[in-house]
């Protein structure tokens, strides 16, 4: 029996193009007047605490920020704030629910972050249910493309053979690959990574009938 895991933001979920505009709203929302100082500081930080899979980086970046520039704000606030905006600017992709519908094994997601943004925005979106794990880099305490999370994602779903569908191959899908995961590309032209991935889709509906190629 085969699991099929897929990646999060960027594949199973479409996260906003301008993601400036999402945080300068959200420091509005929390009475901040936005300066693209503080976006830029802001994301500088956020990824350096996502790399070191901090359960919450959202909320460590937002109180830095607070500090490096002096703000008054209670930087949790501002952190629901952003994390709120991010959520209602994100869409489900095309074909997510029918794919994990139309998939007759364990499915599973494996994403980097904070577990408790990523879930929201499962529960969201009605993918939540259709899921049986969800590995998120912020509980695992590892982020890909370190083995370890891939590891975990097996750990928690029982199975022969495992595969992972992702928009990213350099970042997700050849790291699968190499902790022994079919490594299934989405990607926006169809002969990108076809030398390197085990199969490449252009839409997340094309998934079910690939694995029975791989």
């Amino acid at each position: 029996m085969r699991a099929v895991c897929f990646d999060l933001d960027g594949t199973l979920v479409e996260l906003p193009a301008d993601f400036e505009s999402v945080f300068e709203t959200a420091l509005s929302d929390a009475g901040v007047t936005p300066d693209s100082d503080y976006h830029e500081y802001y994301t500088e930080v956020f990824f350096e605490y996502l790399e070191e899979c901090h359960p919450e980086p959202t909320r460590a970046a937002m109180a830095d920020l607070c500090e490096e520039f002096n703000f008054v704000a209670d930087f949790d606030e501002l952190a629901s704030a952003y994390v709120d905006r991010e959520v209602d600017a994100a869409q489900p992709r095309p074909g997510a629910r029918e794919a994990l519908d139309a998939l007759d094994c364990p499915t599973g997601v494996l994403t980097n972050g904070s577990e408790r943004v990523q879930r929201r925005k499962l529960d969201r979106y009605g993918l939540a249910d259709r899921l049986d794990a969800v590995v998120v880099s912020g509980d695992v305490g590892a982020a890909k493309p370190d083995p370890e999370i891939f590891a975990a994602a097996r750990d928690e779903l029982s199975a022969d053979e495992y595969a992972f569908v992702a928009d990213d191959l350099e970042r997700d899908v050849l790291p699968a690959q190499a902790a022994g995961f079919a490594g299934i590309y989405l990607a926006e032209d169809p002969d990108d990574g076809a030398d390197r991935a085990d199969a490449v889709v252009e839409s997340l509906r094309e998934v079910p009938e690939v694995l029975d190629r791989v």
